[in-house]
């Protein structure tokens, strides 16, 4: 168990965005309540949060995906393959990230094949139907987006020394 890093604004605001802002308490299926931008543990009925309380809520939730996500990578990371991946693991849940083909490249060095695997993510059961949905795959590739863009900016690959060449694979 190391040093439990610490997502940064930029990877908040990703999950924020996606999660959107409940500002009173709204019931989910199964009896649980939702509120705020995602919190379920103390949700009841009733409640009422603002934006700042929401937020609060959310870094505090977070701290255990942090912990479970950190305790989980063997490679190195910069931060904002550290915030896509926490966005992740958030939104799939403790055991598919331990489980999925994302984590297993990560800690393997092959961030390339570790972002393409995020798009296998996209489905979800709407009324008992496996259905790829439109925001899942917004928000995969915002992960994804987030998870290839260096801290220091995107390096150059100017058209002149490499020009692209359609990947007929990528469409089977």
């Amino acid at each position: 168990m190391g040093q439990v890093n610490r997502i940064s604004k930029s990877g908040l605001e990703l999950i924020k965005g996606f999660e959107g802002l409940r500002r009173r308490s709204e019931p989910l299926a199964g009896g649980a309540w939702i509120v705020g931008y995602g919190h379920t543990r103390s949700a009841r009925e009733g409640v009422e949060v603002t934006e700042r309380e929401a937020e609060y809520l959310l870094r505090y939730d977070l701290q255990e995906t942090e912990k479970w996500v950190s305790d989980a990578i063997h490679a190195p990371l910069n931060q904002n393959e550290f915030d896509a991946l926490v966005s992740f693991a958030w939104n799939v849940g403790r055991e598919n990230f331990h489980a999925s083909d994302v984590l297993k490249y990560v800690n393997a060095g092959e961030m390339l094949a570790a972002a393409e695997s995020f798009n296998a993510w996209r489905k979800a059961r709407v009324d008992g139907r496996l259905i790829v949905v439109d925001a899942l795959v917004r928000r995969r590739a915002a992960e994804k987006h987030l998870f290839l863009s260096h801290p220091a900016g995107a390096p150059s690959a100017p058209s002149q020394i490499i020009r692209p060449e359609l990947d007929v694979a990528a469409y089977v």
